[in-house]
C-alpha cells in the first residue's frame, strides 16, 4: 500500500510539473501599434509562447499582477503611462521585480534614454525588432531569470542577497524602518508526516499570505523576502509593523489548519512517533514574528540586527500558538504585544459543534466532491503564483463550473449569490447609479443591481467590504443589501452599466 501511494504521488508530481511547464512560457506584450503587435504576437505564437497583449501602460500594470507572466516586452512609447516609467514601477515592486523586461525602443532614442533603460529594464531591442534577435533575447532573459530564481524558485520572492542589500541600505540611510522575521513553528513535524510536497505547499501558501498582507496593510515601498525553508523577512516602517504582523497571523491561523487532514484538524495536533519510538503530540503549525525597528534604538549593522532577532525568536518559541514580539527599547528592554486570539477557532461547548467556522472555498468544493485533491493542488498553485482568486482559477482550469463556485461561495460567505438575469428588472436604478462615483464602483467591484423601496441591492465581488458598503449607503441614502457575484459576472454587469451611461450621454447631446 505504501509503495502504491508513493507511485501515485510521483505520477501526480510529474503531471503537475508538466502542467506547470505547459503554462509557464507566458509573455505579456505591451504594444500600442496594432501592426507591430500582430507581427510580434504571430512570432511568439510560432515559438510556442502564450501571449497576452495590452495597448497602454496602465493596462500593463493592471494585467501583470493578474497574469504573472514569465517575461514582459514593452514598447517605450506607450500611451497613459510610458513604457520606461511602467517598467521602473514593476522593478520597484518586490512581487514583480523578478520578471525580466525587454524594452522596444526607437533607435534614435536609445542614446538619449540610456540612463532610464539601465535603471528599469533587463534588456532592450530596436523597434520594430528583428525576429532572430528577439527570439534570442527572450531565451537569454528567461535563462538568466531561471538561474537567479533558483534559490527561491518555490516562492519567487527575493533571496538572501537582495534581503541583505535592502537591510544594509536602510541602515546606511538611517531612516525609520522595521524588520520582521517570520518563522513557522512545528513545520518539521508537518513535513515529516505529510511529505515534502505538502510542505512545499505550506511554504508557498505562507509566502502568499505574507505578501498579500504587506500589499494590503503596508506601505508602497515595503519589501518581502524569502530567506529559505520556512523563514521570511518583511521590511516595513515602525507604524505598520504590528498591524502587518497581526493580520498575517490571523490569516495564517485561519487558513493553515486546512493543510492537515480532518482528523488532525479536529484533534488540534499531530500524534506520531519520534525518532526514539516515543509517541509525541505536536500542536498544529503556528507562526512567530520577531520584529526589530530603529525607532528607539539605533542599529549599527546587520549582525546586531540579527542578534536581536535571534534573541526575540528564542523567547517566542517558548510561547504557545502564533505570536509576535516588537523590540522597541533596545536588547535589554523588550515590549511584548499580545496578539488577538485565533478568531477562526471556536472551542466546542458540545461534541456536535464544529471547531472551525471558516472553510476555504477549495475545501468546500473538495468535501462536496466537485474537485479532487490533485485538482485543488494545481488550482492553489496557480492562485498562489498569480494572485487570481481561487474560484476563478478553478473555473479557468476547467475543473468546475461558475454555478459550482457560486454555490460554494454561498456556503463560505453566508451571503446570497445574485443572478445577473435579474439585473435591474424594475428599471429604477438610473438615478442611483448616477449618484455613485464610477471610480468607487470600479475600485470596490460593487454595483447597484436592484432597488426595492428604500433597499438597494448591491452586487459585490467581496460582499464583506464594509467600507465600500458604508460609502454607497452614504451617497445614496438607502439601506444596502449585499449580494456576491463572480469576477466575470461583475465584468458583465459593469459592461451593461457603462453602455447605458454612454447611451444616456449620447441622448443628452
Amino acid at each position: 500500500m505504501i509503495v502504491f501511494t508513493f507511485i501515485v504521488d510521483r505520477i501526480f508530481f510529474i503531471i503537475y510539473n508538466i502542467c506547470m511547464r505547459v503554462t509557464s512560457r507566458k509573455v505579456l506584450l505591451a504594444e500600442h501599434e496594432k501592426g507591430i503587435a500582430e507581427i510580434i504576437t504571430y512570432l511568439l505564437n510560432s515559438w510556442d509562447y502564450e501571449v497576452i497583449t495590452v495597448g497602454d501602460g496602465l493596462s500593463l500594470l493592471e494585467t501583470v499582477r493578474r497574469e504573472h507572466p514569465d517575461i514582459i516586452i514593452i514598447d517605450s512609447n506607450l500611451p497613459k503611462i510610458d513604457g520606461l516609467r511602467a517598467s521602473k514601477t514593476l522593478k520597484e515592486d518586490f512581487l514583480t521585480a523578478h520578471i525580466p523586461i525587454i524594452i522596444l525602443i526607437d533607435k534614435k532614442l536609445i542614446r538619449k534614454k540610456m540612463l532610464e533603460i539601465e535603471q528599469g529594464v533587463d534588456d532592450y531591442i530596436a523597434n520594430p525588432p528583428d525576429p532572430i534577435d528577439l527570439e534570442v533575447r527572450i531565451e537569454m532573459a528567461l535563462r538568466r531569470n531561471t538561474h537567479q530564481l533558483h534559490a527561491n524558485a518555490l516562492t519567487r520572492l527575493p533571496g538572501n542577497r537582495e534581503i541583505e542589500k535592502i537591510i544594509q541600505l536602510k541602515i546606511e540611510k538611517g531612516i525609520p524602518f522595521s524588520i520582521a522575521y517570520y518563522d513557522i513553528d512545528n513545520f518539521k513535524s508537518f513535513n515529516d508526516k505529510y511529505g515534502y510536497m505538502k510542505g512545499d505547499s505550506v511554504i508557498r501558501h505562507t509566502a502568499y499570505i505574507i505578501s498579500t498582507t504587506v500589499k494590503r496593510c503596508g506601505n508602497k515601498d515595503d519589501f518581502v523576502g524569502h530567506i529559505g525553508g520556512d523563514d521570511f523577512i518583511v521590511a516595513t516602517t515602525p507604524e505598520r509593523d504590528r498591524f502587518i504582523a497581526s493580520e498575517s497571523i490571523l490569516s495564517f491561523n485561519r487558513l493553515t489548519p486546512f493543510h492537515y487532514n480532518k482528523e488532525d484538524r479536529e484533534r488540534g495536533q499531530i500524534v506520531a512517533k519520534d525518532r526514539k519510538g516515543n509517541v509525541a503530540n505536536t500542536p498544529l503549525m503556528s507562526i512567530s514574528v520577531a520584529i526589530v525597528n530603529n525607532k528607539d534604538c539605533a542599529l549599527k549593522n546587520i549582525v546586531q540586527l540579527m542578534e536581536i532577532i535571534a534573541e526575540i525568536k528564542s523567547y517566542l518559541k517558548t510561547l504557545p500558538g502564533s505570536n509576535f514580539l516588537v523590540n522597541r527599547r533596545g536588547p535589554e528592554k523588550k515590549e511584548f504585544i499580545q496578539v488577538l486570539p485565533d478568531l477562526s477557532i471556536e472551542k466546542p461547548l458540545r461534541a456536535d459543534i464544529t471547531r472551525f467556522k471558516y472553510r476555504p472555498i477549495g475545501q468546500i468544493l473538495l468535501e462536496s466532491s466537485v474537485i479532487s485533491m490533485q485538482q485543488l493542488e494545481i488550482a492553489l498553485s496557480k492562485h498562489w503564483s498569480t494572485g487570481q482568486k481561487i474560484g476563478q482559477s478553478i473555473i479557468d482550469l476547467g475543473m468546475a463550473s461558475s454555478g459550482d463556485i457560486a454555490r460554494a461561495l454561498e456556503l463560505q460567505l453566508n451571503v446570497p449569490h445574485f443572478d445577473i438575469r435579474n439585473f435591474d428588472k424594475n428599471g429604477g436604478l438610473k438615478d442611483f447609479i448616477n449618484r455613485i462615483p464610477m471610480d468607487l464602483m470600479k475600485q470596490s467591484h460593487a454595483v447597484p443591481v436592484n432597488k426595492d423601496k428604500n433597499v438597494l441591492s448591491l452586487a459585490m465581488v467581496n460582499p464583506k467590504d464594509i467600507a465600500a458598503i458604508d460609502k454607497i449607503r452614504s451617497v445614496t441614502g438607502c439601506n444596502v443589501a449585499p449580494f456576491f457575484v463572480l469576477e466575470n459576472e461583475f465584468e458583465d454587469i459593469w459592461g451593461r452599466i457603462t453602455n447605458r451611461l454612454e447611451q444616456m450621454y449620447k441622448k443628452d447631446r
